[in-house]
């Protein structure tokens, strides 16, 4: 099987993994916090900081062995037109932030080396952020590159949060709150409730504290933020989408691995 083959299967592989590791444990909870001594009742989230860590690595992975794959089979058809070592180590797939950088590249590059049609074909998957770039493309390696100075960590996204959906759990929680956009910190929503005296704490056995916390059913996404105007993007589904891409890319590609510089003659 090809390089490139086997990095895609790995990725997808990991993606299962990623999967099987969210259905099993959830990163991040949304609680409700009552504090008997203060009378004041809060919400808000909670990451399970060890299993954003362990996905955090599982992603970089991922995208680290499709940003291989294409420059695996990018590698095999730039190659034979390579006049020295030097220009060899220098091959890799033209990922560019821009359209502008993106046509420099094409100008100044070794894809015109390997044919007019090769050129044409790198034109027309775009691989660049800006204007109509191939935004899904162009952020395997944007990703791959954020994850060698730090983790990919993801985050937990409670937009669909409303008064509605939280009363039927929580009845005394304030109405009127809908299509909330909460945070991964601090303190949602605080509204005051009744204090509880001590020797009454003490007889019901409640913590010393005084505080109790209790996990609530909220649906929670749990997206990357990903830049360059993509927004939240939710990982799993996101993840299936660079794989599909970096599959139709290599297909693409493929097209052109036997091209053979001019002057050699096939036997």
């Amino acid at each position: 099987m090809e390089n490139y083959l086997l990095k895609i299967n790995r990725a997808s592989n990991h993606v299962t993994e990623l999967s099987e590791l969210f259905r099993k444990k959830r990163p991040f909870t949304y609680v409700l916090e009552r504090n008997l001594k203060t009378g004041q009742s809060s919400t808000f989230a909670k990451r399970n900081q060890s299993i954003a860590n362990e996905a955090a690595v599982i992603c970089g992975e991922i995208v680290h062995n499709l940003r291989s794959a294409i420059d695996h089979v990018f590698w095999d058809i730039v190659s034979p037109f390579a006049v020295d070592d030097r220009e060899k180590r220098n091959i890799q797939f033209p990922f560019r932030e821009t359209k502008e950088k993106f046509d420099e590249t094409m100008e100044k590059g070794m894809a015109k080396r390997v044919s007019e049609s090769f050129v044409r074909t790198l034109i027309d998957l775009k691989p660049y952020a800006d204007n109509d770039g191939n935004k899904a493309l162009y952020l395997i390696h944007h990703l791959n590159i954020t994850d060698k100075h730090r983790l990919l960590i993801p985050t937990g996204n409670y937009t669909r949060l409303s008064s509605e959906l939280m009363r039927e759990q929580v009845p005394d929680f304030p109405a009127g709150l809908n299509n909330c956009a909460f945070g991964n910190t601090g303190r949602d929503v605080s509204w005051p409730t009744s204090k509880m005296n001590r020797h009454k704490r003490r007889a019901m056995k409640f913590p010393k504290s005084g505080i109790l916390e209790q996990e609530l059913k909220v649906p929670v996404d749990i997206v990357f933020s990903g830049g360059l105007s993509a927004g939240l993007m939710p990982v799993v589904p996101m993840l299936h989408q660079f794989i599909d891409v970096t599959r139709k890319t290599i297909e693409i590609l493929s097209k052109h691995k036997f091209t053979q510089p001019e002057g050699e003659l096939d036997c």
